[in-house]
């Protein structure tokens, strides 16, 4: 098991922050609610980032009357084995690198800028990934294609979920009334729009690409969750519907029952 690493400090204006490589921000040691995110309330300015700082309330400033700027190394510069032990990457190399290039894969970035549209593994078939026409589409065949319209969005936000044949390759809606498992199908489970191409959401909702690059670098290997009917909710809907059904066969058991004999 790997040992933690020692959070690195760095000191400024008389405060110390420490360094969140994961989270991408600068927290303050004896107030941790105070964060200053190397996102948001920082401009990147390539090989080093500028903090507008408010000497009255300590903190980032949103008045330009009232802003000291703040040179801020970057991270991989302020804390190369950290950046090192997230990303996999040399310290070594990391001297000659900025920290755009170490989180968003190059390469990566670069295929997709020409265009190549990113895929994802739907129980084991590979789908390209078009968000422009809202689709998913065979990457060998070029069919079936399934309308991401058909997966509906979890409560986090986060991730679409689906019924899906694998076999037919199509999402399926199943019957609210089922009294056994449809066969072959399961429940799959896909990141969001931001997960799935963050470049292609930039451009589509007008962010800022870098920004959105850096909060949501590119996912290599994308891949469904492949999730057994059995572990949904199913069975409890199953079992309901079978309750009811056997409800409905006393209740009308009990209508046809003659209430009294007739009599000769």
């Amino acid at each position: 098991m790997k040992n933690k690493l020692e959070p690195r400090i760095i000191r400024f204006e008389q405060i110390s922050f420490e360094i969140d490589v994961d989270k991408q921000v600068l927290r303050q040691t004896n107030k941790p609610e105070h964060e200053i995110s190397f996102i948001t309330d920082m401009a990147d300015m390539g090989d080093h980032y500028l903090l507008s700082w408010d000497t009255e309330k300590l903190t980032v400033s949103h008045d330009p009357d009232k802003a000291e700027p703040i040179v801020i190394d970057q991270l991989v510069r302020l804390d190369p084995e950290g950046m090192c032990a997230k990303y996999g990457i040399p310290v070594e190399k990391l001297q000659n690198m900025r920290d755009f290039e170490v989180i968003v894969d190059q390469e990566a970035l670069r295929q997709r800028r020409e265009g190549i549209l990113p895929e994802i593994d739907l129980a084991g078939e590979r789908f390209i990934v078009d968000l422009q026409l809202h689709e998913l589409r065979h990457a060998k065949y070029f069919f079936p294609v399934i309308s991401l319209k058909s997966f509906e969005l979890t409560n986090d936000g986060w991730n679409y979920e689906a019924y899906y044949h694998p076999v037919i390759k199509q999402v399926v809606e199943l019957d609210p009334k089922l009294l056994e498992f449809p066969e072959g199908v399961v429940k799959l489970k896909i990141p969001n729009e931001l997960g799935l191409d963050p470049v292609a959401t930039a451009r589509m909702y007008g962010m800022d690409e870098r920004e959105v690059l850096r909060r949501y670098p590119i996912q290599k290997g994308l891949k469904a969750e492949v999730i057994p009917l059995s572990e949904t909710h199913i069975p409890a809907l199953i079992q309901r519907n079978k309750e009811a059904l056997r409800q409905a066969h006393q209740e009308n058991a009990q209508k046809t029952k003659p209430r009294h004999r007739p009599r000769f």
